[in-house]
C-alpha cells in the first residue's frame, strides 16, 4: 500500500512544479530584464521567444510527469534513491536539448534555460522524494 494516497502526490508534483515554474518565470523575466535574450528553438515552431505561460506549463508537466513516476516507485525496496536516479536521467535529457540549441540562441540563453531547468527539478523532486516510502 502506498504511505501517501495517489491522488495527493499528483496533486502536490503538479502543485510543487507550479512553484518551480513560477520561481523559474521569475529568473527568466529577471535575466531578460538584463539583456539575456529570449529566442529558443522549439521543435516543429522554429526559434521563437519563449513566454512565462510556457515555462509554467512546461514546470507543471514537469511536476506531474515526476508524480507518475513517483507513484510507480512508492513502496519498492529504495524507493527515493530510484525516484531521484530517475529524475537526474530525466533531467540530463530534458538539458540535451538546451546544448543542442542553433547559433541563434545565445550562451547566456542556454545558461538561463540551465537554470530555469535545475529550479523545476529542486522544487519537484526533493518534494516528492520526501513523501515516499521504501520497504
Amino acid at each position: 500500500m502506498a504511505s501517501v494516497p495517489n491522488a495527493r502526490l499528483f496533486l502536490e508534483g503538479g502543485g510543487a512544479g507550479f512553484v518551480g515554474g513560477a520561481v523559474a518565470t521569475v529568473a527568466w523575466l529577471g535575466a531578460e530584464a538584463a539583456g539575456v535574450p529570449t529566442l529558443v528553438d522549439v521543435p516543429s515552431q522554429g526559434v521563437i521567444a519563449l513566454t512565462w505561460v510556457q515555462i509554467v506549463t512546461v514546470s507543471v508537466a514537469a511536476g506531474f510527469g515526476a508524480a507518475i513516476v513517483a507513484l510507480l516507485a512508492d513502496g519498492r525496496r529504495g524507493a527515493r534513491r530510484l525516484f531521484t536516479v530517475v529524475a537526474l536521467l530525466v533531467l540530463a535529457v530534458s538539458l540535451a536539448p538546451v546544448a543542442l540549441q542553433p547559433e541563434e540562441v545565445t550562451l547566456a540563453t542556454r545558461v538561463v534555460l540551465t537554470l530555469t531547468h535545475g529550479i523545476v527539478y529542486l522544487a519537484v523532486v526533493p518534494r516528492l522524494a520526501g513523501r515516499l516510502r521504501a520497504r
